[in-house]
């Protein structure tokens, strides 16, 4: 549950790094700084770190200065998962009543006013028959802070816009004093007169006597935003600017128009940089010449769009010819300013352009030869032309197909499904589900009707779109029943089987799971790595040095947390096209003595991996003891429950407290008659603590439904992924049943922990299928009495989820649907392996 920013307001005077801010004077702001971020440097002056205000001050162009500002909010922004900056709008909200209150950000009232918000209330006019003119502020601190505390300001001689400055309690309460007493009187004495002879002046004392000292909140921790300083480097990183004295590259860019996408104008850029001013490194085996490129693109002084690509150019390949360096860029027809800056990773050495570039518009088929732009005189058009089968396919029209995704939800029965096409030569668009064409349909809507079976289970559509000769103009897919946190990357060129030569374009289009970020997508020819995106178009010209020969492409995407996928497409195939399946099996393995105590010190050879009785070679193995997991607690809160279900909330709460840590995700289903997702995914344990909050038992109970639904949310998560099912193991009202429940968790590859709670004896099925779902999904099934005994298990299930191995193999069978045996088999004795027993390909 989130905190409400007016209860936790106060805190925020801790972090502040100005040691006294009643006495500090703001740093002088630069006197050419244009007035909008002048003002915005005094807005931010207490929030400002030394490295940010420096790194500010350093940007040359207003465009780079909104950049900064954008991010300075997005790294303070307490809750990036909302489309809302919480902080931002709260600190804006401050601004704008500190400068309506007090003309300004300057003095003090206002500064505690940014720092702490408003007060609860303001007093004024305390004891004037003794005291100077003060203003009282009183804030409802929390436990650190004693409860209520109050500030006290006191009125200076003079003019300043803000003539008030905040009291610190340590210099006495005679420094409140309209004149000098007469005789020396101790701080006890001054607050008895103040009590004795002041209308209100008992309150008057007692509210000096207990004011709290500015040094004493800032020692209090807080919450102030104050993020690691390494944002900043990682910004003027990106920067396309060039450092005072850089050693620079001689280099040429030029630019040409091949075609168009919808509405813009493909943009290619050909970046050239001479192979004896580069130095090559090793990346393995191999040498490699290295780049990151940075650009922007500005209309007007304004940015339109940044990129950034990284490259590894093998550096046996052309030998003696400059180093090519192509990227692709989606823009509108108008004028803009192209600035692209080159590093070279090895060596240091940089090369930097900028200029101004007029975008045409591409409105006839022919126009998609490619129109060229003026290139520097140094630019080696013979490089250019290495591109231009690459470029072919634009020739032909803008050609997409994609699919209108169906609702996130488990669907069974009919289902209706359509498809977007556009282009100018579609001549029909083929249906296939599970790789069985269904249908074909000439016109538009191109939609389909299907059904997928009463079970749920997950399934593919895809459509190809068609030209009158059969030949593909575009494809797409679309998993069904894949759950909410799919991450999959397509390839939708190169096009399997076609003929390469010189070069080809691979278009790959990601998507990405709600609330996850995409960090970079990588291209690959066979197993070289050639480029690294990091924003879209994932669009990129590559060069294909042995022309004709079979090869592969490959498009791996990585998520900011380390997940990725993948996805591959075979090129120059013999005839007829063989479209190769490839089964990359992953097994999370735990290994278990006698007494059921996990063994970590185990090495490669003492594992044999078999599918289908046939031995496979691992070609990945190591301990993952550190790697995220992903755990999802499904509780039983149907009437049967009502005597445990309390207990059993405790012991879930402290199994997300130990088990939980920043790199993990948990969440919480509760089912009766049917499930509910009480906190999706998430590594707060308070927010799953309000989950977990006033759960009563009532109701009958669906358990298979319920599971079904879970391991559907658990879809599309790669790693290690953990289901613990609390239940009395009856089922009594689900539509599902335990077969279909039992084929859909040997589909999703996720772990169940089944503990079944006072299941008895002579409940033989239920206490099996509990074991069977457990036992045939890689986890162990426990059977308890008390819901005492939990604690004890999700120990040992934190345990044994800490202390796994990960064997990867490449399945040695191809194609096929049925559900293949897995066995691990252990070369030391007296020891048991427990993974997935099989899965589906």
């Amino acid at each position: 549950m989130r905190a409400p920013i007016w209860r936790t307001s106060w805190c925020l005077l801790a972090l502040v790094t100005l040691p006294l801010p009643a006495a500090t004077t703001a740093p002088k702001i630069p006197e050419d700084l244009s007035r909008p971020y002048a003002e915005w440097l005094a807005e931010v002056a207490p929030l400002l770190l030394d490295e940010e205000r420096a790194a500010f001050l350093s940007l040359r162009r207003d465009y780079q200065r909104e950049l900064f500002v954008e991010r300075f909010w997005e790294v303070r922004d307490p809750y990036p998962e909302t489309g809302r900056n919480e902080f931002r709008e709260t600190w804006s909200l401050r601004v704008e009543l500190a400068r309506q209150r007090f003309g300004g950000l300057e003095g003090d009232r206002a500064r505690v006013l940014l720092l702490a918000g408003p007060p609860r209330h303001i007093t004024s006019g305390l004891c004037p028959e003794l005291l100077r003119s003060l203003e009282v502020w009183a804030y409802a601190g929390g436990p650190e802070a004693g409860g209520t505390f109050h500030l006290v300001f006191v009125a200076r001689a003079g003019g300043a816009p803000d003539r008030y400055r905040l009291w610190e309690p340590h210099r006495g309460v005679d420094s409140l004093l309209r004149w000098s007493m007469p005789e020396a009187l101790t701080q006890e004495q001054i607050l008895g007169r103040i009590a004795r002879e002041c209308l209100g002046g008992s309150e008057a004392s007692a509210t000096l006597e207990r004011a709290a000292d500015w040094r004493y909140l800032y020692r209090l921790e807080g919450l102030l935003p104050r993020p690691e300083p390494e944002w900043v480097d990682a910004f003027l990183a990106r920067s396309t600017d060039l450092s005072a004295g850089a050693r620079t590259l001689s280099g040429s860019l030029s630019l040409e128009f091949p075609g168009r996408h919808q509405s813009r104008t493909v943009v290619q850029g050909l970046i050239t940089i001479p192979r004896s001013e580069a130095q090559a490194g090793s990346l393995g085996k191999r040498e490699t010449f290295n780049f990151l490129v940075d650009g922007e693109v500005l209309r007007g002084e304004r940015l339109f769009e940044r990129f950034r690509y990284r490259f590894a150019l093998p550096a046996e390949e052309g030998a003696g010819e400059p180093l090519p360096l192509a990227f692709q860029r989606y823009l509108r027809p108008a004028d803009y300013t192209l600035i692209v800056k080159v590093q070279d990773i090895n060596s240091g050495l940089s090369y930097r352009t900028e200029r101004a570039i007029r975008v045409p518009a591409l409105t006839a088929q022919g126009d998609a030869g490619g129109v060229a732009a003026a290139a520097e005189p140094e630019s080696r058009p013979e490089v250019a032309e290495r591109f231009r089968e690459a470029n072919a396919v634009l020739a032909a029209g803008d050609h997409t197909l994609k699919f209108l995704s169906p609702p996130e939800q488990l669907h069974v029965g009919r289902l209706r499904v359509e498809a977007v096409a556009t282009g100018p030569n579609i001549a029909k668009v083929a249906f296939s589900l599970n790789g069985r064409r269904v249908m074909s349909k000439t016109r538009a809507p191109y939609s389909v009707e299907l059904d997928v079976g009463r079970a749920p289970r997950l399934h593919t559509l895809e459509a190809v779109a068609l030209d009158a000769e059969g030949r593909e103009l575009a494809r797409d897919r679309v998993p069904i029943n894949a759950g909410p946190h799919r991450f999959a990357v397509r390839l939708l060129e190169p096009q399997p089987g076609r003929r390469y030569s010189t070069s080809l374009r691979a278009n790959a289009q990601v998507d990405v799971p709600r609330g996850e970020v995409l960090d970079r997508l990588e291209f690959y020819l066979n197993e070289t790595r050639l480029a690294s995106l990091y924003q879209p178009p994932f669009v990129q010209p590559i060069l294909v040095p042995d022309g004709g020969q079979l090869a592969y492409v490959r498009a791996v995407a990585y998520l900011a947390d380390g997940n990725s996928t993948e996805d591959l497409v075979f090129i120059n195939t013999p005839n007829p096209l063989e479209r190769l399946q490839i089964n990359f099996v992953e097994l999370y393995t735990s290994v278990l003595d006698r007494r059921g105590r996990p063994i970590e010190d185990l090495t490669k050879e003492d594992f044999t991996v078999l599918e289908d009785g046939e031995e496979q070679r691992v070609a990945r193995f190591e301990r993952v003891r550190d790697l995220p997991i992903h755990a999802g607690i499904v509780l039983d809160t149907s009437t049967s429950m009502v005597e445990e279900l309390e207990e059993a909330v405790r012991a879930a709460l402290r199994f997300f407290e130990s088990v939980v840590q920043a790199k993990d995700r948990a969440a919480v289903v509760a089912f009766n008659d049917a499930p509910e997702l009480k906190v999706p995914f998430t590594n707060k344990v308070e927010v799953l603590a309000g989950g977990l909050a006033g759960l009563t038992a009532e109701g009958e109970t669906a358990l298979y439904d319920s599971l079904i639904y879970t391991l559907y949310y658990f879809s599309g998560i790669r790693g290690k992924r953990a289901l613990i099912l609390l239940t009395d193991g009856h089922d009594s009202s689900s539509r599902s049943s335990f077969d279909e429940a039992l084929e859909f968790a040997q589909r999703s590859g996720v772990a169940i922990y089944s503990v079944g709670m006072k299941v008895p004896h002579r409940e033989a099925q239920d206490r099996t299928r509990l074991w069977r779902l457990a036992s045939e999904t890689g986890g162990r099934a426990f059977f308890v009495e008390r819901a005492t005994e939990l604690e004890r298990i999700y120990a040992s299930i934190e345990e044994e989820l800490r202390s796994q191995y990960l064997l990867g193999y490449q399945s040695s069978r191809e194609g096929g649907g049925e559900f293949r045996r897995v066995e691990v088999r252990l070369r030391r004795p007296g020891l048991e392996a427990k993974t997935i027993p099989g899965y589906y390909p």
